[in-house]
Order: C-alpha cells, then structure tokens, then sequence
C-alpha cells in the first residue's frame, strides 16, 4: 500500500515514524503512544515537541510524573532541551496537602519566559475541573505532550469518571488550544493498563511501544495500531533512541528496485500487486501456503487469468478435487475457455488421474512406466509453449502422491535449473496440515517470494506476505470476495 507523506502535518520529528502514520499526526487532533516502563514513550513525546520548537511553534509539555529537574535529566542523552524558547513546561501531581481534609492536593509547577522561572499553584482539590482550569492558562499552543495519563488516574473515582476528564482534557488542547497532542499511558495489567484501555477509544490514533529480546539482547518496538481516516503501515517496527534522537528502522524492508533484477507479473488485484512491489516474479519461483479451509483456488485461477491476458501460456498441476470443468467455471466471465486454450497450445493440463470426460493432447497422465513422469510432463509443457513464456501452477498434493519427498525436492530443482526462462512465472501450493514441515520449509527456503492465505477462528481470511524482494514483507490483508472479476480484493 502507498503510504501518502503530508509535509504539512505537524511531524514527529522522526520521518520514517511520519511515513508509518500516513503523513504525521493530523493536526488538532490527539495521538496516544502506550508501553511499559523505560519503552521510550517520554522521548517520543519530547522528539514531537522538539520538531515543533524548531519550526517555531509554541509547545507545551504536561508532566504528570517527572519534575522539571528530572526532565532535564532525562532528555540531557538527547537533543532535546527543556529550557528552549518557545516550550512551557509544566507539572501535574497530586500530592498530600493541608488544605484539603479528605483526599489529596493539587500542585501545578510551570517553567515559563525567557527567564525560565517556575510558578506554583498549591493546595487546591486534585479535580478535573481545577486540572483543566489551569492547564486552560497555558493556552494557546500548536502542540502539546500530556506525559502521562496515568499520573492523573486519581483525578477521577471511578473509570467512566476517568474517561470524561481525559477527553475534557483532550478537547482541551484540540478545541480551545486548537493544538496537535501526544498523549502518552502506561500498558500493562489491571490498574496499570486502565488509562491506556480507556483512552485509545478517545484519541485519534494509537502507538503501541514494546519490548523484545533478540539474540540475547533487549530491543524496543513500535507498532501503530491505529490511524482514523488514514493509510498507515501497522507493521512492527524497531524504536531507536540515541544521541541523535527518536529513529524508526528499517527505513524500507526490500532492497531498492534499482539494485534487483526482476521483473514482475501482475496477479489482476491492485491490492495484491501493490504488497508484492509489482506482483508475481519472474523468472523465480512463489510459494502459496494455504490450509485448506480457504478459497485459495479463487486467487490462482485468478492468476492464471492474469497470465493468459498477459499472453503467456499455462501448465496447471491440478489438484484432485479441481477437473477441468470446474476449472472452465471460475473463468465464465472471461474471453476464454479451457477447450480454446488448450487447442491453442496455451494450456497444458497434467494430471495424477486421466478423466473420462476430457481428452486432449495437452491434457498429460502421469505414468512413470511409460516415461511420462513429472519431470516429462514439464518438458512437454515447455516444448509445445513455444516462445510464449509459461506460467506453471503445481500443487504439491498430486506430485506427493507419486514421488517421495526427495524426489519432489529433485522435481523442484530441475525444473528451475533446466526449464524456467527469464519471463516464466512459478507458483507452488503447499499445505502444511497435510505436508511434512521439512517439506514446506523447503519450499519456503527457496522461493523468491511467500504468501500465506488462511481462515481465522472468526471466519477470515487473512493473505500474508512473509517474502518478496520488494513491497511490503509482513503484510497481512483480509481477503474479500466480489461477483465480478477478478472475484477477490485484499482489505
């Protein structure tokens, strides 16, 4: 999917970050970034700030945790200053206090003016109308951080309570300040989650920061979960913070085009040509994995459609449930037939059982003892070809009922090595209910591009793009099904 890039929505101060939002964050409206402890959240909320301090906007920054002291610690690893012209600073807590008798205090520190000079506001009720009250002062701003929601949990007696204050506070800095927000919340269980359940119903978009261990070392993570009205990439994404600031890696997750040599055949999906960077290889080979709940046979007899429109010629390794009828049934409403194809010598049909119904030179039987074996089936699909560039479909399901494993493996390499031309197309079926995982690894391990398409507990069928050498790898796209051609979308 082509992620569009506003320049002119306030930027994160990170460019691959504004890239995986679909442009920035959409001005005047709020942005949560959730994570455990030490995940980064505070650093991508000053990194906001910083970007806007340097294009000269007024900025606010709402700590409900830190002092202004420890925020200077903080940020002194990065380039990031606290004491900068054109930032407020200002602190939130609720601390004991004498002037209340039941309950806890309202203290509100801000760090303002050239001079950098702090005021206090002590002993008032820690409500939300005395936090909005004067977090109202500080107004107008072009951007604000609330770091955190958390810190305010108290404001609030119970949990519906706590939802109207945060989206008062909201409004607040969208509606009255008229400013772009991050507001950031602690993830984790019972209590500690709360704020972050809460408020990402109420905040235009979400940030999830994470954990992970790899090869024995700790590494943050950053996923956007959410983008109203906007094309993002929800993809996991490694979160660096060093002197330079907030980066987001990898930049691009597929070598540049320039630097590749294939060339590709579209499928006839938009959708799908566009998370494959172009569609199908050519000239390498794809591995469909299914499990056999889904519609996947849609999709290839949508792509063999796609090769004859595109003038190859086609060699289908069908599997037992699929006969030639049907096959002539997905491809009612195209300007071709089965019977037409194959007496062009544009399709070749082999099959692990001869039908009755069907007889033509081009449909080929498997037997070995009379040298027909898979690999002769292949050869005589590439003779009769001629100079058009072949399209080869197998389903592994037949091939495994004739040939041992190592044979399919043998099978497999041959073909490539003695067969496939620069503009020939490749796909293999795996299922790995039924097939060894020694076997689909195989396959997987020696394809140039992946695609999983399987059916969720909930009914969905989900397409994944485990490998390509462009596009976009790890994309997962719910399949829709339509009444025209070519009968299938990725949402």
């Amino acid at each position: 999917m082509h992620l569009p890039f506003t320049v002119n929505a306030p930027s994160t101060g990170c460019r691959r970050f504004d890239e995986l939002l679909g442009g920035g964050i959409p001005t005047n409206r709020s942005l949560l970034v959730t994570g455990p402890p030490g995940a980064g959240k505070t650093t991508v909320g000053m990194a906001f700030l910083q970007a806007g301090i340097e294009a000269g906007e007024d900025c606010l920054f709402v700590s409900t945790e830190q002092t202004i002291d420890e925020l200077r610690d903080t940020f002194a690893p990065y380039p990031y200053d606290v004491d900068a012209d054109g930032l407020t600073v200002v602190t939130v807590h609720a601390e004991p206090g004498d002037a209340v008798e039941d309950g806890e205090d309202l203290v509100v520190r801000a760090l303002t003016g050239e001079n950098r000079s702090v005021t206090q506001w002590f002993d008032l009720p820690f409500t939300r109308e005395n936090v909005v009250h004067y977090l109202s002062e500080f107004g107008p701003q072009e951007r604000v951080v609330l770091d955190s929601v958390s810190g305010i949990r108290p404001i609030a007696p119970d949990r519906i309570s706590f939802w109207r204050s945060t989206y008062d506070l909201i409004r607040l800095f969208s509606d009255t300040f008229e400013a772009t927000s991050v507001l950031t919340a602690e993830a984790g269980k019972g209590e500690e989650a709360v704020a972050s359940d809460l408020i990402r119903y109420a905040t235009h978009g979400v940030v999830e920061l994470d954990w992970d261990e790899r090869a024995g070392c700790r590494h943050r993570f950053l996923r956007v979960t959410k983008m109203r009205g906007r094309e993002h990439d929800d993809r996991r994404h490694r979160l660096v913070l060093d002197e330079d600031g907030v980066a987001v890696q990898p930049t691009g997750r597929t070598p540049p085009a320039r630097l590749q040599a294939h060339h590709y055949l579209s499928t006839g999906v938009d959708a799908l040509d566009e998370v494959l960077g172009g569609g199908l290889v050519r000239g390498g080979f794809t591995v469909f994995v299914h499990d056999g709940t889904t519609g996947y046979y849609t999709l290839n007899t949508q792509l063999l459609a796609a090769a004859v429109d595109a003038g190859m010629a086609l060699s289908v390794t069908l599997p037992a449930e699929v006969s030639l009828d049907q096959l002539d049934r997905y491809w009612t409403d195209w300007a071709f037939d089965v019977e037409s194809l194959l007496d062009e010598d544009r399709l070749f049909a082999l099959k692990l059982v001869a039908e009755n119904e069907t007889e033509h030179r081009n449909v080929l039987t498997y037997d070995a003892e009379d040298g027909l074996d898979w690999e002769r089936l292949m050869e005589l699909s590439y003779e009769r070809a001629g100079d058009r560039p072949l399209f080869a479909l197998v389903d592994t399901e037949p091939l495994l009922e004739t040939v041992p494993i190592e044979r399919a493996r043998e099978v497999r390499y041959r073909a490539a090595a003695n067969h496939t031309r620069e503009d020939d197309v490749v796909v293999y079926t795996v299922n790995p209910g039924i097939q060894s995982d020694s076997l689909v690894e195989f396959f997987v391990d020696t394809s140039q591009q992946t695609l999983r398409i399987e059916r969720d507990d909930g009914g969905l069928e989900w397409l994944t793009v485990h490998k390509s050498p462009s596009g976009r790898p790890g994309a997962s796209n719910v399949v829709t099904y339509r009444d025209e051609p070519p009968y299938l979308d990725l949402v």
